[in-house]
């Protein structure tokens, strides 16, 4: 074995220069493992495995895009459970929908970074009524005694929306119907189609996803669609740092559906991009939420003002195919 100045074998160089790059991780780490973040993602009206399996690349993205490493948590079906999840797991980001971020807005001081746009190019989404094809139901009066399968209480598509309108149109929604929670929409779709319920409170998105999925329409019948609503955002929280807030927002805003690398996110996404939001965007939203007592107004707010619910959009009595 050659030799260098002093006896150090080459041996004994290859094998200090092997140390060196095996102990630098440990000392240095790279700029990716500095930092971490967690996005806690609201599983309504989904399953817990769809949204893992909508969210995965995305979150892959934003860790390669920003330099941190992000993890996601899925959120629990509950409101309380999921404001517990926010504040013991630390999470920096989330994804909901409007109800829960105007809950957000007011107990933890959460921050609009962007809203989705749908696959029509809307930023704002609308739920349904539906019934199995050839249900003698016409309208929104023949439901009195009816009773609804939905998601749950807090889910905006699927429940609060079909519930303000109904509100609206001088119907009682808690004494003229009744209810059954727990499933996911595909579920409720499947089961009104086939008859195994009556009525079904849907997002109009879900339907058409369902539809694109299968290449056809479930055999049901829109009775009523309800007005629009702001689409779900992601927002960010008070401890969140304010430089990660602008990469994840610059690296939402660029994404391109056009791009053949980037199409998959909001293929599983079931979106067509992200657009610039504020909390102004949902405003009347939460309005209309402290009107129909399912948000307590923060203390000294001014009284909330204007009608119950907007008026719902038009919709043609005609089987959806």
């Amino acid at each position: 074995m050659a030799k260098i100045h002093g006896g150090i074998s080459f041996r004994m160089i290859i094998g200090l220069l092997w140390a060196a790059v095996l102990l630098a991780p440990a000392c240095q780490p790279c700029p990716s493992q500095k930092q971490t973040a967690k996005i806690l993602v609201s599983t309504v009206p989904f399953t817990v495995p769809m949204m893992e399996a909508r969210f995965i690349f995305l979150v892959d993205y934003l860790s390669r895009e920003t330099g941190t490493k992000f993890e996601m948590l899925t959120g629990p079906a509950s409101v309380d459970a999921f404001l517990k999840m926010i504040k013991g797991e630390n999470v920096a980001f989330s994804f909901q929908n409007p109800y829960l971020y105007a809950i957000l807005a007011e107990k933890n001081q959460a921050v609009p970074v962007v809203k989705t746009i749908s696959l029509d190019g809307r930023t704002e989404f609308r739920g349904l009524v539906v019934a199995k094809e050839g249900s003698p139901i016409q309208a929104l009066t023949d439901l009195r005694g009816k009773t609804v399968l939905a998601t749950s209480r807090f889910n905006v598509g699927g429940f609060l929306a079909q519930w303000m309108m109904l509100k609206g149109a001088g119907m009682d929604p808690e004494k003229d119907l009744s209810y059954k929670f727990g499933e996911p929409q595909e579920k409720i779709l499947e089961k009104v189609a086939d008859g195994r319920a009556e009525i079904g409170f849907v997002r109009e998105d879900v339907l058409e996803a369902m539809k694109n999925a299968r290449g056809q329409m479930p055999r049901v019948k829109i009775i009523a669609s309800t007005p629009y609503y702001p689409n779900h955002n992601i927002v960010s929280y008070p401890g969140t740092d304010p430089e990660l807030v602008q990469k994840v927002k610059d690296a939402l805003l660029k994404l391109d559906a056009q791009n053949p690398d980037q199409a998959f996110i909001f293929q599983r996404l079931r979106i067509s991009g992200f657009a610039p939001t504020s909390a102004s965007d949902y405003a009347d939203f939460t309005n209309l939420l402290i009107l129909n007592g399912f948000l307590t107004p923060p203390p000294n707010a001014a009284p909330a003002t204007g009608t119950v619910v907007p008026a719902p959009a038009p919709v043609t009595q005609t089987v959806a195919r």
